[in-house]
């Protein structure tokens, strides 16, 4: 039987283990998929219980980062980016992957939301950087803010991005929420209302709540906008792929993510 998880801290609200139990249904596959509570001292011991026991497992906050040495190889565009979100375990041996970048292209796509710049990415996380990067790999000029600007300019240095103060996203086509503002506080954004551009599209990787302040003030100015769930899904139909060698229906995934979060 074929053992998944995903580890993480806080992981009780995780809708992976809905989107991945969907995947292994609709491909007729026997298995399983729990969510692991994981904080960050609890990390190497789980990984090597990820090792002995599953096939793979699921990274997020605040793994994605401080995983990297302890696995045994790393893909180089997680290399690059900085951050793991998925482990394929093989005969003993843990490899890392990150999906959250393609993921994220996956879903602007999907979604049919242009990929035009400038695009500002928020936040400079684990989340942030794999957005960061792929954008700048799809050939867009991207900026990047983060409330800790130290943190900010060292990614732009980093990826060759340009750090920018918040008030800039007036002139971005493409704004991407890659912090947790929103999340424990439906009240709260990271941008303030006077800061969004006259056009473009918005995208909050937060989807708890699905529509955020952030969200409904971007859309409120008539820009395009796009929840976190259409990423959430592609970057777990793409992992899924990595364990399985099967790509399920990122649609179906989301639907599934959906109804667990008592939206669907």
């Amino acid at each position: 039987m074929l053992r998944l998880a995903v580890l993480g801290s806080p992981i009780a609200h995780s809708l992976s283990p809905a989107m991945h139990r969907y995947a292994l249904s609709s491909l007729g596959l026997e298995g399983s998929y729990e969510a692991l509570e994981t904080p960050l001292e609890a990390l190497k011991d789980r990984l090597e219980r990820v090792r002995r026991e599953y096939r793979g497992a699921n990274l997020t906050i605040p793994l994605k980062e401080v995983a990297l040495p302890l696995l045994d190889w790393v893909a180089p565009e997680a290399q690059a980016i900085g951050a793991v979100n998925t482990v394929l375990s093989v005969e003993g041996r843990l490899f890392g992957f990150n999906t959250d970048a393609p993921g994220f292209l996956q879903a602007l796509r999907a979604e049919g939301i242009p990929l035009m710049g400038p695009a500002l990415v928020l936040g400079a996380g684990g989340a942030g950087r794999a957005v960061a990067w792929a954008l700048k790999e799809a050939g867009l000029e991207v900026w990047v803010w983060n409330r800790t600007s130290t943190r900010a300019e060292a990614l732009a240095e980093e990826f060759g991005l340009e750090a920018v103060p918040l008030e800039r996203a007036k002139e971005a086509r493409l704004l991407v929420n890659a912090t947790s503002v929103g999340l424990k506080d439906p009240t709260a954004t990271p941008l303030p209302a006077e800061f969004f551009p006259r056009e473009g599209a918005a995208v909050d990787l937060v989807y708890r709540p699905l529509w955020t302040r952030f969200l409904r003030e971007a859309q409120a100015r008539g820009l395009m906008v796009q929840t976190g769930l259409p990423m959430l899904a592609w970057q777990g139909a793409l992992a899924f792929r990595i364990w399985t060698g099967l790509l399920p229906d990122a649609r179906g995934m989301e639907a599934a993510a959906l109804q667990a979060l008592g939206e669907g």
